[in-house]
């Protein structure tokens, strides 16, 4: 059963007409049923796809109203009027005003722009704000991003004799405003070949218009918008993206470069991901946090020194709104289990001091771990509760909630995302009613999103030519989505946390008899017991290219997990892999029954978490039924001993900790032992101080002379007197073995080539054989 999603293999196509294409493009057979899946069945249609031209675009003026917008700007740049750039705060729109700012620039014009605050102002055109333009003399409004909602505002501003000239690419409502122009990809009637635009690329169209060419120079910043704001990556998106990608990486802008070196990106690996979980998330954090105006500014300036303060200011901004985030997740998710608890189907949490910037993205995180619709709202001084809600595919959150829209002082969205504000004093009954709606009461957060995937394969059949196929049909995106591989065929795994500082994301490895791949699981940190726990049988995700001290190896980036199904039997002899966990003080205080082999162990932890349930391995009582083996056993039959003594445990975990592992890997060959000892007796009048030079001679450690010294000494091949290395007169005859250090730390390395270096199914059978 997997984690998050229900997975179906996307239909395939005929195996004849995907060797025809193949044969007709000299495609490979797997590119070539990727594209069939997905609609690209002709050599007409493949190969625009693949190679997309700037040839390609669209005659702007096929957009509506495109030469009267065109007019009245060209009218408005040479008459030297008071232009203003009305923005949004999102990604999208920082890089519309930024495009038409730069083309209204390239022609001799000057424009103000303003982005509003998403506090203060909301989203689209604000009645206020168009009053203080009016009051300022500006004689031409252009909205990029958006527009279209703005009946009023727009008509306040026509009639004072500002003309405004709306450029969306948003959802029409039934009534448009009687703006000067209307340019929109979907307007009714026009027709336009492309009408899945983003508001970046509807600007950079306008650009075109006004240029009378496509401004190749700007297509970086449509590259950016039409990423960040996820439209379809067809037609004309996927020509933007493609050049607009190789601009960055051959002639990256000032603010971009900057940016790229804060996020520690190079410019040569620059892709459509980059700007995804990049770029987009910094730009997007102004907008959130600050003023989204400072996007506008660095994506424009020429100044390097500007370039470099506003990147540095917007990266700490990202981190502060990282930060802010996962702040306000560890406060909600407790109060959502609580709800979950109580028995709330649609959970609705508030808490006071929580930014507002960051709520949608809590409630999106909220829903991605429990499969509850959530709204996460915050409580303001004046009494308001403002929020966010999000919902999976499964449930119409905004249909759900507008039931109540009497308690509302504002609200709006669509069927996964809403926006809304109440009195905060109507929170309880607000919960209580929403969750007696029938269709809340009847929802299953049991049923899982369904999800497609495009290929099944083993660990074996995955290697960088695979990756390199695949990658010929990037640029992806929406409408092109990363083609999705099933993970079913490997021997064993392994799985811990990614990283020493933080807990929140995983990494899983994968064998198939020597071949091995590694999996990164980005905030999958919570669900890392439950993996160790119940193991794996597939594994769905995307393949990526990882470049590590000139490395180049595939990984796959995890989508979801699909546990094993144990038999009876299995599940009452489960043990559970929790070798590689780095934070050992956290991993304490969240096992149960700590056992331990070693006196001293046990002592320590006992006296710094008495909370905690510690027990020494030989003094176990047969009434736990969970525990966790926290250090590791002196030798390989004292951990014997334990299972024998102990098959009445329904769980183990596996920690094998140790604040000495270098004792653990002292196992040195005979030959390395023979050596020492053939220079032991060759050289005389050694003395302690000579160690160090000794240990460099012998290509040892000086843990691993002093071991040797001290077996010697027990030995009686050497005795130490006065700090000098003495030779006995006749060398006696014994084995190594008979030294009792030595038998320590030969049962030492074997303890950790069988229970710490091997992996996890190969302890399994180890255990099933004791």
């Amino acid at each position: 059963m997997s984690l998050k999603y229900q997975w179906h293999l996307r239909e395939q196509p005929e195996d004849t007409q995907v060797k025809n294409l193949a044969h007709e493009t000299g495609l490979s057979t797997l590119v070539t049923q990727i594209l069939v899946q997905r609609g690209l069945k002709t050599p007409q249609q493949v190969l625009p796809f693949l190679q997309p031209q700037i040839a390609d675009l669209h005659d702007p003026y096929l957009l509506h109203d495109m030469d009267i917008a065109v007019e009245r700007l060209t009218q408005a740049i040479f008459a030297g009027e008071k232009i203003l750039i009305y923005g949004d705060y999102d990604a999208d729109g920082i890089t519309s005003a930024a495009i038409l700012r730069e083309a209204i620039m390239i022609l001799g014009g000057q424009a103000t722009v303003f982005i509003p605050d998403r506090f203060v102002d909301g989203y689209g055109p604000n009645q206020k704000r168009y009053e203080q333009f009016v009051q300022e003399g500006y004689q031409l409004i252009v909205t990029v991003d958006n527009g279209v909602t703005g009946l009023e505002e727009i008509q306040y501003a026509q009639e004072h004799k500002v003309d405004v000239i709306i450029t969306d690419h948003h959802t029409l409502p039934p009534k448009l405003p009687l703006a000067t122009a209307i340019v929109h990809p979907q307007y009714p009637g026009s027709n336009y070949p492309c009408p899945d635009l983003s508001g970046a690329g509807v600007a950079f169209k306008v650009a075109s218009a006004l240029l009378d060419e496509p401004p190749e120079e700007l297509l970086d910043l449509a590259a950016i918008g039409t990423v960040a704001d996820m439209v379809e990556l067809k037609e004309e998106n996927r020509v933007l993206v493609t050049w607009g990608l190789k601009q960055i990486q051959n002639e990256p802008r000032l603010g971009i470069e900057q940016l790229c070196k804060q996020a520690h990106i190079k410019l040569a690996d620059f892709d459509e991901e980059t700007i995804g979980f990049q770029i987009a998330p910094r730009l997007n954090a102004l907008g959130r946090m600050d003023d989204a105006t400072k996007g506008v500014e660095l994506l424009t300036t020429s100044d390097l020194e500007k370039a470099k303060h506003l990147a540095q200011e917007i990266d700490k901004l990202n981190q502060q709104r990282k930060d802010i985030t996962a702040e306000v997740f560890n406060d909600a998710y407790i109060k959502a289990q609580e709800q979950i608890k109580a028995g709330n189907q649609l959970l609705i949490i508030a808490g006071e001091n929580w930014h507002r910037g960051v709520l949608g993205i809590v409630a999106g995180k909220i829903v991605d771990l429990t499969n509850h619709p959530t709204v996460i709202l915050d409580i303001l001084e004046d009494g308001r509760a403002v929020g966010s809600g999000r919902s999976n595919g499964n449930f119409d959150l905004y249909q759900a909630l507008a039931v109540n829209r009497k308690l509302y002082q504002n609200f709006g969205g669509h069927a996964q995302a809403c926006g809304v504000t109440l009195a905060a004093s109507d929170l309880e009954q607000w919960r209580q009613q929403i969750n007696a709606l029938p269709t809340v009461k009847s929802l299953d957060t049991s049923k899982k999103t369904s999800r497609l995937y495009d290929l099944n394969l083993s660990v074996s059949q995955i290697n960088l030519q695979l990756l390199e196929q695949l990658q010929q049909l990037a640029p992806f995106g929406q409408g092109n989505p990363l083609p999705i591989v099933k993970i079913d065929q490997f021997d064993s795994f392994q799985a811990e946390y990614l990283g020493k500082k933080t807990q929140n994301h995983v990494k899983i490895k994968l064998r198939q008899q020597q071949q091995y791949l590694d999996i990164i699981a980005f905030g999958w940190g919570q669900q890392l017991n439950q993996i160790q726990e119940f193991g794996i049988s597939a594994v769905y995700g995307s393949l990526r290219q990882n470049k590590w001290r000139k490395q180049i190896q595939v990984q796959l980036n995890l989508q979801d997990v699909e546990e094993q199904v144990l038999s009876t039997d299995e599940a009452q002899s489960r043990l559970v892999d929790l070798r590689q966990t780095h934070n050992i003080n956290v991993q304490l205080q969240q096992a149960q029954n700590l056992v331990f082999f070693h006196q001293h162990n046990f002592q320590k932890i006992q006296d710094k978490y008495p909370q905690l349930n510690c027990v020494l391995a030989s003094d176990l009582n047969t009434d736990l039924k969970k525990v966790s083996l926290v250090d590791r056993p002196p030798s390989l039959n004292v951990f014997e001993q334990f299972v024998k003594q102990n098959q009445h445990l329904e769980r183990i975990e596996l920690i094998f900790h140790t604040y000495y592992p270098a004792y653990y890997q002292l196992n040195l060959t005979p030959q390395v032992w023979h050596r020492c000892l053939k220079y032991f007796l060759n050289h005389k009048n050694l003395t302690i101080k000579n160690l160090a030079s000794v240990a460099k001679y012998l290509k040892l450690s000086n843990l691993e002379i002093k071991f040797v010294l001290k077996v010697f000494s027990e030995l009686n091949f050497v005795k130490i007197e006065n700090g000098f290395l003495i030779h006995p007169e006749k060398i006696p005859q014994q084995q190594l073995v008979d030294s009792k250090t030595y038998c320590q730390i030969r049962d030492l390395a074997a303890v950790q080539t069988t229970l710490i270096d091997s992996h996890f199914d190969e302890i399994i059978k180890y255990t099933n054989t004791i």
